[in-house]
């Protein structure tokens, strides 16, 4: 009969030896976000050339609800639109206006509807914003509109958005370079939305301004999502948006 000592060690080396074959259990990396960015151009500002005025701000709300998007950057909105879509969507905000060059003060939306601007919208999860950055920019076209940019900077995130030029391209894209600029100083992952009145193709060619380790979308004219290469791209596409004769913009990423 084996000694006891005999039957404890080879019980020992089985176990080992059984421990030896199994897989070694390796820690998950951490599932991949979604994080959709919404560019809005709601033209709703009072040009009746292109909106019906009000109908934009309703759909947009419609597609906010419907889409859940981390980030919208909207341009030619107006004040109050944005109090409205803040308190029918629960989204965060920050709104600069457009200046007039003619008086030095903000341009202001037709029918008594506050200042005319852009603005950038967040989901709640984005949490509370960082100092903003909102200023006219060094280049401007002499059309009497004096076009900003703003950036809002989170914990982890950092949104931009701006409308550019209509009236000189070359402005435009001295702009752009501005804006993705600053975007870029930001110091955290960045993503930026606008109606950028350039390109592809075009001259100055919008490509032109994308930055090292940022990619850009478009809706095959003037609206473009540019997002640093730490949001992995899945897909975009156009949103029809009542009143406006812009569509919306959808870009879905993760990161």
């Amino acid at each position: 009969m084996p000694r006891r000592s005999t039957v404890l060690w080879l019980v020992a080396a089985l176990a080992a030896a059984f421990t030896a074959v199994l897989p070694v259990a390796h820690a998950q990396a951490p599932a991949a976000r979604s994080f959709d960015v919404l560019q809005l151009n709601l033209c709703n500002s009072g040009d009746e050339a292109c909106s019906a005025p009000g109908q934009a701000v309703d759909a947009a709300i419609d597609t906010i609800h419907q889409r859940q998007p981390a980030v919208v950057t909207l341009n030619e909105v107006c004040a109050s639109d944005i109090t409205r879509m803040t308190a029918e969507t629960g989204y965060g905000w920050e709104f600069t206006p457009v200046g007039d060059a003619n008086t030095g003060d903000p341009a202001k939306c037709h029918d008594g509807r506050g200042d005319a601007g852009v603005a950038i919208l967040t989901h709640p999860d984005l949490g509370a914003p960082g100092e903003p950055v909102e200023r006219q920019f060094a280049a401007q076209d002499g059309s009497g509109v004096q076009r900003v940019l703003l950036c809002v900077p989170y914990s982890q995130v950092s949104a931009c958005t701006s409308h550019l030029s209509q009236e000189d391209g070359q402005v435009a894209a001295e702009q752009c370079r501005e804006l993705t600029s600053i975007a870029t100083a930001l110091g955290t992952q960045a993503v930026l939305g606008g109606d950028l009145n350039l390109v592809v193709g075009g001259t100055p060619d919008v490509q032109s301004c994308v930055p090292d380790g940022w990619y850009r979308k478009d809706d095959g004219s003037v609206q473009h999502v540019f997002a640093m290469d730490a949001f992995r791209f899945e897909r975009a596409e156009t949103l029809p948006i009542g009143g406006t004769e812009h569509p919306g913009l959808l870009v879905q990423t993760t990161r």
